[in-house]
């Protein structure tokens, strides 16, 4: 199968690069990113870089994105960032990818990277991380609203807390505790999404990510 990744450049991005290498499911990998990759990447058989400058616009060829709120001062740059940019992205591979898959009984899953405790109703006052968990849930919401008015456009959302890099010396206990994830089971667990033969809409929060990518990553 083919899969699309952005963000390849990230350390959760770079992770899921990496296992979608050897991934035996995934057969083409379409790289979209605002910088060239290594070497070494770029020039393996499986993999094709996508350059685009603007994220908002998709060139005819071309037929996940973001910069988290607490992170950039710019509320209005973060909305364009996240929001923007994963409803433009969706909308691209809803109206040109779906209806050729559609037709070959197949259907186009797009597995995003929110945030645990995003919020999809807009109107809620939220005390704690207000604007990160809204802007998550806007996302959420749109992604749902392309599913909707296109059935074959299939929405996963990944829910994690922390992100750990997979060698950290954190006890496996402290890291349920913490509602927090390794990078490598995060990646197992989004590539088997991605992957995965399933119909409608799926939102995996933190423990059941945690879950799903240690059991991969052990083989059960």
């Amino acid at each position: 199968m083919k899969a699309i990744l952005s963000g390849s450049t990230g350390f959760i991005g770079g992770e899921i690069l990496n296992q979608a290498l050897t991934h035996p499911s995934i057969t083409s990998l379409v790289c979209i990113t605002r910088k060239p990759l290594p070497e070494a990447v770029a020039n393996n058989p499986k993999v094709k870089v996508v350059i685009i400058k603007d994220f908002l616009s998709y060139p005819p060829e071309t037929r996940a994105l973001g910069s988290p709120a607490h992170k950039n001062p710019n509320l209005e740059d973060c909305k364009k960032i996240e929001i923007g940019y994963t409803h433009a992205a969706a909308e691209t591979f809803s109206k040109s990818l779906v209806p050729s898959l559609k037709s070959q009984g197949k259907s186009f899953r797009f597995v995003y990277l929110s945030g645990k405790m995003a919020e999809r109703d807009t109107d809620k006052k939220l005390w704690f991380m207000h604007n990160a968990r809204s802007i998550k849930g806007q996302v959420e919401n749109g992604l749902l609203a392309i599913q909707e008015k296109e059935p074959g456009f299939e929405v996963s959302v990944a829910r994690p807390g922390g992100v750990l890099a997979k060698d950290s010396i954190i006890p496996s206990i402290l890291v349920g505790i913490t509602m927090s994830i390794k990078v490598d089971e995060l990646a197992a667990a989004m590539i088997s999404e991605a992957t995965a033969n399933s119909k409608g809409t799926r939102t995996l929060e933190c423990d059941a990510l945690r879950k799903k990518g240690n059991e991969i990553l052990k083989g059960n």
